[in-house]
């Protein structure tokens, strides 16, 4: 069960903290003064802080614990873009109504594994490696990640690439050899061929099986 925990609570902190797939956007305060290290590595502080005293918290007052954990999100993950990248070509077929659904459904499910995942872990060592070199002047830097625990280390892989703006925005993770996002749009996929491509009954099951 510690191991189960410590595997999915890693691998949303890495994807929830940064905002996963393909563009999704960082805070706009992020921004243009901070190198693409920088802002992998102060996402992911924020996180930590508010999971430090994550399982007397989590016990004590659960709906508090996730809220404040999604607080911490919030303003650095376009939870809409993920949903959307989750449902790939379902998004279009969905009216308003299940996007906004699915979005929410899929976002609350997300903050309370992670936030489950990680409460027992709030001693995990998070260290972020310096870049391989001058990127001073790269529009895409890969940045890497170590987090250790007693169970283990794993290592992730950012790909971050600069707007047009100078703002530096997640194009990918991989976790220990896994791309996250392709993981959750198989799941989605595999969901809607179970439900005999019900998006509602989707929607309906997704939290349970997060």
């Amino acid at each position: 069960m510690r191991q189960r925990f410590y595997t999915t609570g890693v691998r949303f902190l890495l994807w929830a903290v940064v905002g996963l797939w393909g563009s999704a956007a960082l805070a706009a305060g992020a921004a243009k003064a901070e190198t693409p290290h920088q802002v992998v590595q102060s996402v992911t502080d924020a996180v930590m802080a508010v999971i430090k005293n994550g399982e007397k918290s989590l016990k004590e007052n659960p709906q508090q614990y996730f809220a404040e954990v999604r607080k911490s999100l919030e303003p650095s993950v376009s939870f809409n873009f993920i949903a959307k990248n989750v449902m790939a070509a379902s998004w279009d077929k969905a009216s308003e109504s299940q996007r906004n659904e699915f979005t929410e459904t899929f976002t609350r499910s997300m903050v309370e594994t992670l936030g489950k995942g990680l409460a027992n872990y709030s001693d995990l060592k998070i260290t972020t490696l310096p870049p391989e070199g001058d990127v001073s002047s790269a529009k895409r830097v890969e940045v890497i990640q170590e987090v250790a625990a007693a169970d283990g280390t794993s290592r992730i892989s950012y790909t971050m690439a600069q707007n047009k703006d100078g703002e530096w925005k997640l194009i990918n993770v991989v976790l220990n050899g896994v791309n996250l996002g392709k993981s959750f749009r198989d799941q989605f996929t595999q969901a809607m061929k179970q439900n005999d491509n019900d998006i509602d009954k989707v929607i309906a099951t997704w939290a349970q099986k997060a």
